[in-house]
């Protein structure tokens, strides 16, 4: 278990934001191992069993894979609380510019770096485990051989470094850092002038909405001017609402009317919406309507556990190691598909409905086991330079 404390200066106690970021990294997860290890119900009903002929436990897995399609929206999730936090450490902390940048540093990187070694050992892992796969094109799609000498190629290698996603095939999740990153260059000069930050926000947002309507701007280019740009019209809204939530926060607090059950009504509440929203309205689609809804959920969520001092001690726990269980899931599922093809399953197309249980408790330990390599001596080191400011 993991002993850092988090700092509950200025009348809050961030450890409750612990089990928040727990959930939020959960449910992406969850929503990737169903992705990568189970086809869909269409196929599975076509392929293995129809519909009149299920079991109990086949319409339960359809029950949750319908509720599964939030992966996005909980990645906002992560962004509002971050908006949160780092208006506090930038606020609140002090230090300096140049320390908040060390701080950061510090925090983020080694992490970062291990998720993209995690992802160059599993392709090395699959190379050696499912020869087959990784040099013939296997169910429909090409060999893994393709995707890892791209993601091992020098110049590829080093824009990853600097947080230029590109061919990362076992981290496709790394398309949410670069906001995050880009959000911490730029919240000193926003802290500073926050009434600019909120006229540039409103300006850029409508601007967003005008360009593109209730949709994203296209998620599948990331040079860096595009991420940039996306950052501005599309995401930095985000940031700016979790600045809102902490500046305000004794207001948010004080005006805060609902128990701790009616906090949880609403939230299933809006979870199940979105889910509907999502699904029937926009096709499975990412859009801002979900994304603002979301919104409302962390609302919800951070007031009602600010006001109420909500603990949950196993989300808690995930909590603690959320970051390397973001960066690190995808490339370990891989490692249940390598584990599954070995006992005779397929590697893609897979239909066992249990499998993607499987990959969610696997993610999570293998998170656990490496935060220790990385996450962990970060905080510790951390810890150390909050006590002892830099110069």
């Amino acid at each position: 278990m993991d002993k850092i404390q988090r700092s509950s200066t200025s009348g809050i106690n961030f450890r409750i934001t612990d089990w928040m970021r727990g959930l939020a990294a959960l449910y992406v997860v969850i929503q990737h191992s169903r992705g990568y290890l189970f086809v869909d119900n269409p196929r599975y009903e076509k392929y293995v069993a129809p519909k009149e002929q299920w079991h109990w436990w086949e319409w339960l897995n359809t029950i949750f894979i319908q509720h599964t399609n939030l992966g996005k929206e909980f990645v906002i999730v992560f962004f509002v609380l971050s908006g949160f936090s780092i208006m506090h450490s930038v606020t609140a902390e002090g230090g300096g510019v140049k320390n908040f940048y060390i701080r950061r540093l510090v925090r983020v990187y080694p992490t970062y770096i291990l998720g993209i070694i995690w992802a160059i050992a599993v392709f090395l892992a699959l190379r050696w485990g499912v020869a087959w796969v990784f040099n013939n094109t296997v169910e429909r799609n090409p060999p893994l051989k393709e995707a890892f000498d791209s993601f091992i190629n020098l110049k590829t290698l080093l824009l990853n470094l600097v947080y230029i996603v590109k061919d990362n095939y076992l981290t496709p999740q790394y398309w949410s850092l670069p906001f995050e990153i880009l959000f911490y260059l730029c919240i000193p000069f926003f802290a500073r002038h926050f009434r600019a930050y909120t006229i540039f926000t409103i300006l850029a947002f409508a601007a967003g909405l005008f360009w593109t309507g209730i949709d994203y701007l296209d998620e599948n280019k990331y040079d860096s001017l595009l991420v940039t740009v996306r950052f501005i019209c599309d995401y930095n809204v985000y940031f700016y609402i979790g600045c809102i939530f902490y500046k305000y926060r004794d207001f948010f607090l004080a005006v805060f009317k609902m128990d701790r059950m009616r906090s949880l009504v609403a939230l299933l509440l809006i979870f199940l919406l979105s889910v509907f929203v999502k699904s029937y309205l926009f096709e499975q689609y990412s859009n801002k309507i979900t994304g603002l809804m979301m919104v409302l959920f962390t609302y919800i969520m951070l007031i009602s556990g600010l006001k109420h001092q909500i603990r949950i001690g196993w989300l808690e726990w995930i909590g603690a190691f959320s970051y390397t269980l973001y960066v690190s899931h995808i490339a370990t599922l891989f490692l249940i598909k390598l584990v599954l093809y070995r006992m005779g399953h397929n590697f893609y197309d897979i239909f066992v409905i249990y499998a993607w249980y499987v990959g969610i408790v696997v993610s999570v330990l293998a998170a656990w086991v490496l935060y220790y390599f990385a996450e962990y001596p970060s905080k510790k080191y951390l810890q150390q330079l909050r006590q002892k400011p830099l110069n």
